[in-house]
C-alpha cells in the first residue's frame, strides 16, 4: 500500500471513530453537567479568573434566566392561580431545560430526555451539593383547557423530581415540584408557542 493511501485510510478511520463516539454519547445539544451547574450556581459564588481568557460560549440548550432584568413598573397583572408560592425566577439562579421532553399529552419522559436528567442530577450532587432547595417547574403552552394544563405541568414536574430522586440519588427534601401550566410563557413568545413546553429549575439559594 502506498504511503499516501495509508494516510487517507487512517484519516477515514479516525473520522469514523469520532462519528461513532458522537452517536454512542449524549444526544446533540444536551446541556452538560457543567452548563447546568454554572446556570444554577449562586450569584454570590464567584469563579476564579485566569488571565484574560475569554469566557466559554454559552450552550444554547440550557438557558439561564438568572440575569433577566426585573419587570418594569406598571399596573399589576391579574392574579393567577399558582400551585406554590415561589419567588420570581429572575430573582434566583434558574435554568430553562428544553431538552427535557415528554410524550404528547402525558408526563412520560422521552428517551432523549435522559441525558439531560442525568447531567442535572450530577450537577445537583456535585457542583451544587451545598445548595439546599430547588424548585422544578413544569410549563405548558396555552393549547387546551387551563385546568388540564395545570394538572399536566405538575405531573411533569413530579416526573422529573421522581427521576432525580430515584435514579440519581438527589435528596427528596432538596426538591419541590410545582405546575405552572401556561401562566408563565417565555417573555416575548406567543402563549401557544412550543417553546413554552419546558421544565425550569430554580435555585432558591438560602
Amino acid at each position: 500500500m502506498r504511503p499516501h493511501s495509508t494516510i487517507v485510510c487512517a484519516a477515514v478511520g479516525l473520522a469514523i471513530l469520532v462519528a461513532a463516539g458522537t452517536a454512542w454519547g449524549e444526544t446533540p445539544g444536551t446541556p452538560s453537567e457543567s452548563d447546568i451547574g454554572k446556570a444554577l450556581a449562586p450569584k454570590s459564588r464567584g469563579l476564579p479568573t485566569m488571565g484574560t481568557l475569554p469566557p466559554a460560549p454559552p450552550n444554547p440548550a440550557v438557558e439561564s434566566t438568572s440575569t433577566a432584568p426585573p419587570p418594569a413598573a406598571g399596573p399589576k397583572p391579574k392574579a393567577v392561580t399558582k400551585t406554590a408560592a415561589t419567588p420570581p425566577a429572575a430573582a434566583h439562579p434558574s435554568a430553562s431545560l428544553r431538552t427535557i421532553q415528554f410524550q404528547f399529552g402525558s408526563a412520560q419522559l422521552t428517551p432523549d430526555s435522559i441525558d439531560t436528567l442525568k447531567n442535572l442530577g450530577n450537577a445537583l450532587n456535585h457542583e451544587l451539593a451545598d445548595q439546599p432547595h430547588f424548585v422544578i417547574e413544569g410549563h405548558t403552552d396555552a393549547y387546551g383547557e387551563a385546568g388540564l394544563n395545570d394538572k399536566l405541568s405538575k405531573e411533569r414536574a413530579d416526573a422529573v423530581k421522581d427521576y432525580l430522586v430515584k435514579e440519581m440519588g438527589v435528596a427528596d427534601g432538596r426538591l419541590e415540584a410545582v405546575g405552572k401550566g401556561s401562566s408563565d410563557p417565555v417573555p416575548g413568545s406567543s402563549p401557544y408557542s412550543p417553546v413554552n413546553r419546558r421544565v425550569v429549575v430554580v435555585n432558591l439559594e438560602s
